[in-house]
């Protein structure tokens, strides 16, 4: 079996609805890897979806807020009315199982297992797990991109396209996503309730809009898979930094941080993701080892403003934006994280929209 072959194979069962599907081909995957790499292996996966949506406004749209921003919100608030049955009912226990407004927590609800909204929004994890011991939610299973060529310069935009890319099993719940965006549309968005529709959906660049209520269901998994290789590859590697890279160096948010820590950051969000929606044997990252330096450094700092309701403050969700280039004896673990952050985004607050990176690799 050639190696293309078994990747075709691998993504169309990686769409499959059944669980215990999943788990099978998940099983036939590792001991597919083995035939493929002599016996010996180090496996750390991840599969994902991206969908680029097009929307367009009726009329010009006044912009008072970064759009991934308020795309975000509302398509939480979208899809928690829709799938949400019980927060509504008001319980009297205010010492088991409520929030402060008297609604009942989604990490309580016996519904939660099972529910869109929980499952993409909430992302409830019990309090003993291997990534982040102690907290009871973990990084949601989708993260945004912007694909306009948007400046806050803009007063208004008529369309805006931008990418929601989905991890592991939250692609099945696509549906429900694109449901929630075309509610979205005709409630409006910004401060003037700007209604848009949504005019394509693509996905490895084919369209999979159907009509104004339907699309596409079917859509396969692409897993990004990490196989270890001893031998170092040398060149150089630009990365642009799309929208603001967030990540604490020595206890700080910065600009200056050196190529071993871009990396140890890069790992930190492949480790969460394969972890949690692709495949748990992850391999450690001995930053130690880099061979690599960041030249040509062209970065600057740059905030967004965003509003939580939940924590009922305005905070800033600022990073690194510019470009810099990687240069020096690049390993195979390196190679993988720069693959994931490309296709995943990187750093904190993805599912916002940062950490949006190219690269352009010159290897030999």
């Amino acid at each position: 079996m050639q190696k293309t072959q078994f990747y075709t194979i691998m993504y169309k069962k990686e769409g499959s609805s059944c669980f215990t599907e999943h788990c099978k081909i998940h099983v036939l995957y590792k001991m597919a890897f083995i035939f493929l790499a002599g016996g010996s292996f180090l496996i750390m996966n991840i599969s994902f979806a991206k969908f680029d949506f097009s929307i367009k406004f009726l009329e010009p749209a006044t912009v008072n807020n970064y759009p991934v921003f308020v795309l975000r919100s509302v398509l939480g608030m979208q899809l928690r009315k829709m799938c949400c049955v019980v927060s509504r009912r008001r319980v009297e226990n205010t010492d088991n199982g409520t929030t402060e407004n008297g609604f009942v927590k989604c990490a309580d609800c016996m519904y939660s297992a099972t529910c869109a909204y929980s499952k993409i929004f909430e992302t409830i994890i019990p309090k003993e797990n291997m990534i982040l011991a102690g907290t009871e939610r973990a990084s949601h299973p989708f993260a945004f991109t912007q694909n306009s060529k948007y400046t806050f310069k803009q007063k208004t935009i008529d369309s805006f396209d931008f990418s929601i890319t989905l991890f592991g099993e939250a692609i099945k719940y696509l549906p429900y996503i694109y449901a929630a965006f075309v509610r979205a549309g005709r409630a409006g968005v910004f401060k003037e309730r700007a209604p848009f529709v949504i005019t394509d959906v693509k996905c490895n660049g084919s369209s999979i809009l159907i009509d104004e209520e339907n699309i596409q269901t079917d859509i396969p998994g692409r897993t990004i898979a990490f196989e270890h290789d001893a031998k170092t590859k040398a060149g150089e590697v630009l990365v642009e930094l799309n929208s603001p890279l967030r990540f604490k160096t020595n206890g700080r948010y910065t600009t200056d941080f050196t190529a071993a820590e871009f990396f140890r950051a890069l790992h930190r969000r492949a480790k969460t993701l394969c972890t949690l929606y692709g495949d748990g044997n992850v391999e450690n990252y001995d930053s130690n080892c880099c061979k690599v330096r960041i030249e040509e450094r062209k970065l600057r700092w740059h905030d967004y403003s965003h509003y939580s309701a939940r924590q009922k403050n305005a905070m800033e969700l600022g990073g690194a934006v510019g470009s810099f280039k990687l240069s020096g004896e690049f390993s195979s673990m390196e190679l993988f994280l720069l693959e994931v952050a490309q296709n995943c985004n990187a750093g904190k607050n993805t599912n916002f929209g940062l950490g949006q990176i190219k690269v352009w690799k010159n290897l030999q």
